[in-house]
């Protein structure tokens, strides 16, 4: 055994759960642990560089004047209704029988209406849509998505396949994150590139801190690797 090595493996141990039990405390701001601190620090961070609503609008109005008639199911009578009423607010004739809904309209003004809720949710307006549509701004967005999945579907049946790439570019460059980033305020890394390098710089001092406790403990016991001793021919 080492005991100097031991002990500094075991101050190393005892100090990086110290830090580990702080971390898990409400100690870094409204009342947030650290978890959650660099959870939302990382999300402002992804949602200042993950609005492509203009480049989604410019490619929607590629396809106005494009006519759509399809039929979606929305897999409940309740679910249909609610997603009749965004598909009426872009303009489209919308008919619901049992979970299926009937669409005729334009393809270019329904996807600019899902890319306008989107955006809307996507500056944490939320209000808006809940007073447009008159029930959850976060289900109204959950119904664009499901809609424009089975649409996108549905115009591959029909092979149209432009008219399906750009749908589902819709919903994965827009309405996703106007869903995902709701209620998260953005931030660009150059405006936090100070606290940014910080965390990173610390997340690899503490990660090493774990690893050389550990090492110092197995070597303060006598369980390190070393070269074993040649063995000479007599």
């Amino acid at each position: 055994m080492n005991t100097k090595r031991l002990l500094l493996g075991i101050f190393l141990l005892l100090s990086f759960f110290v830090v580990l039990a702080i971390i898990f405390m409400p100690v870094f701001g409204n009342g947030k642990n650290g978890l959650e601190f660099a959870d939302d620090f990382f999300n402002s961070l992804a949602k200042g560089s993950s609005n492509y609503m203009d480049e989604m609008r410019e490619l929607s109005k590629g396809f106005v004047n494009v006519p759509l008639a399809a039929e979606i199911n929305m897999d409940s009578h309740e679910k249909a209704q609610k997603t009749a009423a965004l598909y009426k607010e872009a303009g489209a004739e919308v008919a619901v029988s049992g979970a299926v809904v009937k669409i005729k309209g334009d393809l270019g003004r329904i996807l600019l209406k899902s890319i306008d809720d989107a955006e809307a949710m996507f500056l944490n307006q939320g209000g808006k849509l809940q007073a447009q549509y008159h029930y959850g701004a976060k289900e109204v967005l959950r119904n664009w998505w499901l809609s424009l999945i089975k649409l996108e579907k549905a115009l591959k049946k029909q092979k149209k396949f432009k008219e399906a790439k750009a749908t589902a570019a819709v919903r994965e460059r827009a309405v996703e994150p106007g869903y995902n980033f709701f209620g998260i305020t953005p931030a660009s890394v150059g405006e936090r590139v100070g606290l940014l390098t910080l965390m990173l710089v610390l997340y690899v001092i503490y990660t090493l801190w774990f690893g050389y406790g550990i090492y110092e403990l197995f070597n303060g016991l006598g369980l390190g690797m070393e070269k074993p001793v040649a063995k000479k021919e007599v």
